[in-house]
């Protein structure tokens, strides 16, 4: 869950830095309890909604190769493209997202 909240955070710091912004990645932080990691995953899920609060009219699709966020592992995304990219990286995290949530319960 960590690392899930961490990217989460991440792709949204990500298009916030092409934007312009001075605005650092997350540094890995371990919490300690089921609590803590909910109330984690909701703020990470506020701080994806307040990119789109902030930006209100930004385009999601870009087709020109040189307006595209080059992200660390290479790849060069639109801000959708982004967004789904950070989608499918949760459900690839899916078994370890779906024991948290049943420790929840």
């Amino acid at each position: 869950m960590t690392h899930v909240i961490r990217a989460g955070y991440n792709y949204v710091i990500k298009i916030r830095k092409a934007f312009g912004e001075k605005v650092d990645f997350l540094e890995h932080k371990t919490l300690n309890t089921i609590e803590e990691y909910s109330i984690e995953l909701k703020k990470m899920f506020e701080f994806n909604e307040k990119l789109f609060n902030d930006y209100p009219n930004v385009n999601l699709e870009e087709h020109n190769t040189k307006r595209k966020i080059l992200v660390k592992w290479g790849q060069k995304y639109d801000i959708e493209q982004l967004f789904e990219h950070a989608i499918v990286h949760i459900l690839r995290h899916r078994r370890q997202v779906e024991i948290f949530i049943k420790k929840l319960n």
